[in-house]
């Protein structure tokens, strides 16, 4: 089953939360045949700024993404994507 909605997305930085990623998450989730029913979106560490979205880390030509942890309705790790802005894992 896929995400629901904006309640089953989290944030490490709530401040960074936003429409484009809520969406490109829940978009990959109804891509995606595995029970996925909740995410975390792994923001970079206040320290960096705490952005949802960014470019690099440890491949520097890698495109601009979100870092997400998917889970299953009980909480449990399914799979770590890195999704673009079109729900697609890169």
């Amino acid at each position: 089953m896929p995400i629901g909605g904006p309640q089953d997305v989290g944030f490490t930085v709530e401040l960074s939360r936003s429409p484009s990623a809520e969406q490109a998450v829940i978009s990959y989730s109804q891509q995606d045949s595995r029970p996925i029913e909740r995410a975390l979106i792994k923001c970079l560490p206040r320290k960096l700024g705490g952005q949802s979205w960014h470019a690099g880390g440890s491949d520097p030509n890698e495109p601009v993404h979100l870092t997400v942890e998917f889970k299953d309705a009980s909480g449990n790790h399914v799979t770590t994507k890195h999704i673009d802005r079109n729900g697609n894992a890169v």
